[in-house]
């Protein structure tokens, strides 16, 4: 478990984020709240993120919706706010696949109301305060080969010629 300080990622161990101390190929989920909009190179963290997931593995991104209005806020704490599709597009030159963008939370600051009521309103969805990335490491396994079996089977005593 990692959280933000300053520049650097700090929480069991402190490091910059291109430079993750997480082995290889190691993980099978990763995920991330918020960490790209406060991250001073959030395509190397993507990048980390793909490298450190074992194929088939799964990164679950929730960063700010660029659309909303609750990105005025985080902005004037200098943060960035990075669109849903340039994410996906650094998250597919990292070699991962996106599985569903979803928006999720509110259309805005303090909107209430039912579950129900509030996906009835699907033109609103754009609005919403956050967005979901589920990624996933695609990676061609190998492909077993079968043990092909001789043409003609000789039987002791026989010979071939």
């Amino acid at each position: 478990s990692l959280h933000r300080d300053e520049d650097a990622l700090a929480g069991q161990f402190r490091c910059l984020d291109p430079e993750l101390p997480i082995s290889t190929a190691s993980l099978s989920l990763v995920y991330s709240l918020f960490m790209l909009e406060s991250s001073p190179e959030p395509e190397a963290l993507i990048q980390e993120i793909a490298g450190s997931l074992q194929p088939e593995g799964v990164a679950l991104l929730i960063s700010l919706n660029p659309w909303s209005p609750v990105r005025w806020r985080w902005l004037l704490r200098n943060g960035r706010v990075l669109s849903s599709s340039s994410v996906q597009r650094i998250a597919r030159d990292a070699g991962l696949e996106v599985i569903r963008h979803q928006n999720l939370g509110p259309c805005r600051p303090g909107g209430g109301g039912s579950f129900a009521a509030r996906r009835r309103i699907r033109w609103l969805d754009g609005f919403r305060t956050a967005s979901l990335l589920v990624l996933r490491r695609r990676e061609a396994g190998l492909t077993p080969l079968r043990k092909l079996s001789p043409a003609v089977s000789l039987r002791p005593g026989m010979s071939a010629g």
